[in-house]
Order: C-alpha cells, then sequence, then structure tokens
C-alpha cells in the first residue's frame, strides 16, 4: 500500500507552512507499518503515513557521518528508546498539524 498522492501533498504542504523546510523530508517506501495502507484501501479513504523522529540528534549525527544509519534501533526493536521530549511534542503536533488540514482547509 501507498500513501495517496493527493492527501500527501495536503499534509505535506501543512507540515511545510508549520515546521521548517529542513524538518520535513520525503522518504522513500518502506515496510515500516505492514499494516497502516490496509486500512485507507479497506476503507476507501485517502491516508498518509509519516515518521516522527525520536533519535537523540547528536546519535544520528554521529552514526549518519559514519555510514550507519541502519544500525539505530527502530521501533519493535528492544533497543528502541526515542528520547521522550521533544519526540512527543513534535509528535502530537504533527498529528494535529496533519487533522487541521483536513478539518480546516
Amino acid at each position: 500500500m501507498k500513501n495517496d498522492p493527493e492527501a500527501t501533498k495536503r499534509v505535506v504542504s501543512a507540515f511545510r507552512r508549520q515546521f521548517s523546510d529542513d524538518r520535513v523530508r520525503e522518504t522513500k517506501p518502506t515496510t515500516a507499518s505492514e499494516d497502516f495502507g490496509c486500512f485507507g484501501a479497506e476503507w476507501h479513504v485517502p491516508s498518509v503515513f509519516w515518521f516522527v523522529g525520536g533519535t537523540d540528534a547528536d546519535t544520528y549525527r554521529q552514526a549518519e557521518q559514519a555510514g550507519r544509519l541502519n544500525d539505530l534501533p527502530t521501533n519493535h526493536n528492544p533497543q528502541f528508546a526515542p528520547v521522550l521530549h521533544p519526540t512527543l511534542e513534535m509528535g502530537v503536533m504533527a498529528f494535529a498539524v496533519a487533522a487541521l488540514a483536513w478539518l480546516a482547509p
């Protein structure tokens, strides 16, 4: 399953208005949430899946410089431990911004 193209444009546009451009990035397709795409398809509604980074900035930067981003633990990994703040605030804000893109266009 893939993100709905028109819904993605709408959400990305809202994200770009709310957050700085360097905080909004396009990612390649992934199987990060194998069931998410089924909901939109089954219910015949547009869906958009996005990521909120939660890795400590210094840890991420070091892994990126070392070419070891794939070694960073992700969700469903017992070593996964996102930095609580600001990850939680950003996730809630992203959800609210995306919802408002549909509720108050």
